[in-house]
């Protein structure tokens, strides 16, 4: 056996730390080059990126887990809480039925479970890059491609989270948030699929529309169960 070297030593650390094909190597090539590390996974190498699927589910995992505790998150949540609350108390007084509580258990759940959100929206955005720039990627190639910019934007949001977790921030920082991770986006699908920057934004504004039309979706299906199952 080879003695033992700074070189391997570094190595090994690499491989700890997931940065040898893992999540954090995969993160650093989709940001600094992100049309070459699509082209090689999809085309070269499998192995050359983490799993599409595994880098998107656990940037959702993590960022739901630390959101929770952000004061930001906290704050843009009471705030919201108190408009939701006023908008029901209307509609159960016109609709005489009471509704509030499982709102709220509806709302619990539908943050605690983002990763269904996900990948109920993946397939329906992958659907519409598909039809608007098909000669250069198949609908599978389509999905891998959202999971990983998806994944990408989500890893952003939890190391600013992370970065801001203990300072007294207001619930301005949500929407400042969801403007970033939009930017990262049309960034990512102006450099994957080599369009301009105009057309990045206007596909990025479809696919937040669809994001959020089906996350509505999900929201208030939760709703119609938990009012049924009372």
């Amino acid at each position: 056996m080879d003695r033992l070297s700074v070189k391997e030593i570094r190595k090994e650390g690499l491989k700890f730390l997931n940065f040898e094909k893992g999540i954090a190597y995969t993160f650093i090539m989709l940001l600094r080059k992100p049309y070459v590390a699509i082209q090689i996974y999809l085309f070269k190498n499998r192995r050359f990126l983490n799993n599409p699927i595994q880098y998107l589910l656990f940037s959702v995992a993590g960022y739901s887990l630390f959101i929770n505790y952000h004061k930001g998150f906290r704050a843009f949540f009471s705030e919201s809480s108190t408009q939701n609350k006023q908008m029901i108390n209307s509609l159960e007084e016109q609709l005489n039925v009471t509704f509030y509580e499982e709102f709220v258990k509806a709302q619990n759940f539908y943050l605690s479970s983002m990763n269904m959100v996900y990948l109920f929206s993946i397939p329906a955005i992958a659907l519409i890059t598909y039809w608007f720039f098909k000669p250069k990627y198949n609908y599978a190639e389509n999905l891998a491609i959202h999971c990983y910019m998806y994944g990408t934007a989500n890893w952003i949001s939890l190391i600013i989270v992370l970065l801001t977790l203990f300072l007294n921030i207001s619930g301005s920082f949500m929407p400042v948030l969801v403007l970033l991770i939009y930017l990262v986006i049309v960034y990512l699908i102006k450099r994957v699929y080599r369009v301009k920057w105009l057309a990045a934004l206007g596909t990025q504004l479809l696919l937040l529309l669809i994001f959020i039309i089906i996350g509505q979706l999900y929201l208030y299906g939760l709703l119609v169960y938990f009012i049924w199952a009372k």
